[in-house]
């Protein structure tokens, strides 16, 4: 367990430079950190709620410290490459033929150079994304540790709401 903290934390110290040298090869890509976001899902009579439910041409790198489920969906894109780490084998998705599924705890995850759809639903989700697109998040307020932050295009970090937002932007031109 404290080898894949590590290996989280010097991913995301690499990833933290890659982030600012991708920000500056394009003015219009942009950046999307999240750190120890949560969000219901899993709870019977309730509608699952990612954390983040993302649409990026870029990359994507993370840690779900927590029991949690993700997604990522490639569509058509053969130059996509992704990879989940500690979850285990993948599952087909109901809902697209071209997406993966992985429920597990503890599990780091990459999705890199391509465009992508990614879902992430559970708790203690951290990660870096550089590039453009769109994303919605939602946090869970009422937690004892607190909902998690995100920060957006460099902005300053925010409580993660606790209804989904609004689409938001990464990058311009999107």
């Amino acid at each position: 367990m404290r080898r894949l903290a590590f290996v989280f934390a010097a991913c995301a110290a690499l990833a933290v430079p890659a982030v600012a040298l991708a920000v500056h090869e394009d003015g219009d890509d942009g950046s999307l950190v999240v750190q120890n976001g949560a969000a219901a899902w899993n709870t019977p009579g309730s509608p699952d709620v990612p954390v983040v439910a993302l649409k990026i041409t870029g990359s994507v790198i993370g840690h779900v410290e927590g029991y949690g489920r993700i997604i990522i969906d490639a569509g058509s894109d053969t130059d996509a490459v992704y990879q989940v780490i500690g979850a285990g084998r993948p599952t087909d998705s109901p809902a697209s033929d071209t997406a993966s599924v992985w429920t597990a705890a503890d599990f780091t995850f990459r999705a890199v150079g391509g465009k992508f759809t990614i879902l992430i639903y559970g708790s203690a989700v951290n990660l870096v994304a550089a590039g453009k697109g769109s994303v919605r998040l939602a946090g869970l307020p009422d937690m004892p540790k607190g909902d998690g932050v995100y920060s957006l295009n460099d902005a300053n970090f925010k409580s993660l709401p606790g209804i989904q937002t609004a689409r938001l932007t990464i990058g311009s031109g999107s």
